[in-house]
């Protein structure tokens, strides 16, 4: 693959991860920075009107695809797995490997990233300003969605026995609910997304997801945190996520209208707006 200079692997822990850096709109060179964490099964170009939103803005960002998603190959190690805490702490470490330097804006994630961001701001609060959490499935794995994952990686595996895309289909739908034909493009461009996650990256990041609990820990955030939930988002569930952000001292909380999982996908303007709100107070 032919890269330009924003792009970069980084090798981490049998992790070779592709890392997209770019810089303000205007060319500031010591411009504040932003990271941005994807959700499973999508990949780092579901930030792309929110990387224009905050380029323009005069910051630079760092967008990087998970394990096994797009550019991201599998871990070398075929039964590799990762902790929240580990998956946490190679993002911290992307920061240092592209930027120089360990100071960041803000981190912003959603699903899975939603859970990274929240527990950036645990690990490593000296090295980040604020925190963006959106649709993230809880502070703590849930325990109805441990056999839904199961179920998941078996239809993963069946459709690749029958060259189906049964799962990619269900899971675009699951993030973007309803017959809305506003939606249709948003939809066929996840659908793109999706597709190119592996059965590798996608079982490392579900287990992940499966064993994780930071309920005892949430509390003592001290960052300024924004939580972010879609009113039609069934994984992101609003009720939970509220009580999450009432969890941290002083942590903003959101709902967005007509929105469901992918919030900055499905309603990227609104997400903007709400994005820079609080970046810039």
């Amino acid at each position: 693959m032919d890269q330009n200079p924003a792009e970069a692997h980084v090798e981490l822990e049998g992790i070779n991860y592709y890392t997209l850096l770019e810089q303000a709109t205007n060319g500031a060179k010591e411009a504040p920075c932003v990271l941005l964490c994807h959700a499973l099964m999508s990949n780092l170009h579901m930030w792309d009107a929110t990387v224009k939103t905050l380029n323009e803005a005069g910051c630079c960002t760092l967008r990087y695809d998970h394990v096994g998603h797009r550019n991201t190959p599998p871990p070398h190690g075929a039964l590799a797995t990762y902790h929240m805490d580990d998956l946490t702490r190679h993002a911290h470490q992307l920061v240092k490997a592209r930027t120089g330097q360990s100071h960041l804006k803000a981190v912003i994630g959603c699903s899975i990233g939603g859970v990274l961001a929240l527990r950036y701001a645990m690990m490593f609060p000296q090295d980040v300003d604020k925190i963006i959490s959106i649709a993230a499935p809880g502070i703590a794995t849930p325990e109805a969605s441990k056999a839904l994952w199961t179920e998941r990686i078996e239809q993963f595996e069946q459709d690749l026995e029958t060259g189906n895309v049964s799962l990619c289909h269900a899971t675009v739908m699951r993030w973007f609910p309803g017959a809305r034909s506003e939606d249709d493009a948003v939809r066929a461009e996840a659908l793109k997304h999706v597709k190119m996650c592996s059965i590798q990256g996608y079982k490392v990041l579900a287990d992940t997801i499966r064993d994780y609990d930071y309920a005892g820990e949430v509390g003592g955030i001290g960052l300024e945190c924004l939580v972010v939930a879609g009113d039609e988002d069934a994984a992101g569930d609003p009720g939970r996520l509220k009580e999450v952000a009432g969890m941290i001292k002083g942590a903003q909380f959101v709902v967005m209208d007509r929105t469901g999982h992918l919030p900055p996908m499905h309603q990227a303007e609104q997400f903007g707006e709400k994005m820079m709100r609080f970046l810039e107070t």
